[in-house]
């Protein structure tokens, strides 16, 4: 998978009383790398607001294989494990070093401007792809670089 990444550094705010990065900040973590992603290839909150459109998260998920401490400097990566019509999944993973700490997953869905489920318009689903390894055509279709049996 095409991956994007980001650096931060871990601030005081985002420690708890032991210490070590609260639990619920790898989630802002998540959402930072992937608006930096998105806005690297040109889909940013205000454009799609512009055509009436968002995206509003749906699902997420986290694992914790390690903590991060006050001043880390931790990597985020991020890339699109699916792209499909009118969903996005991102996959996630926050690293200290070459050390894992987190990896997760962020399901997007595009709405309309009364948050009703919309078709990802071509044009940004084509900005995406840069960071995808499946991508669903419209038409239902699947283009991959795994194989996936169908139920």
């Amino acid at each position: 998978m095409a991956q994007f990444e980001s650096k931060t550094r871990v601030r005081l705010s985002d420690t708890d009383a032991q210490g070590v990065v609260y639990y619920g900040r790898y989630y802002d973590y998540f959402d930072v790398s992937r608006l930096e992603m998105c806005r690297r290839v040109g889909v940013t909150v205000s454009a799609l607001g512009k055509r009436g459109l968002m995206f509003v998260a749906a699902e997420s998920a986290c694992t914790y294989e390690g903590s991060a401490k006050f001043d880390d400097e931790l990597t985020l990566r991020v890339g699109i494990s699916r792209l499909g019509r009118s969903s996005v999944t991102y996959a996630h993973s926050i690293l200290r070093g070459k050390r894992i700490l987190a990896r997760g997953t962020v399901v997007d869905v595009m709405v309309d401007d009364k948050g009703e489920p919309s078709l990802i318009p071509e044009d940004v689903r084509k900005k995406l792809s840069r960071f995808s390894t499946e991508v669903t055509t419209p038409r239902g279709g699947s283009r991959g670089l795994q194989s996936r049996p169908r139920a």
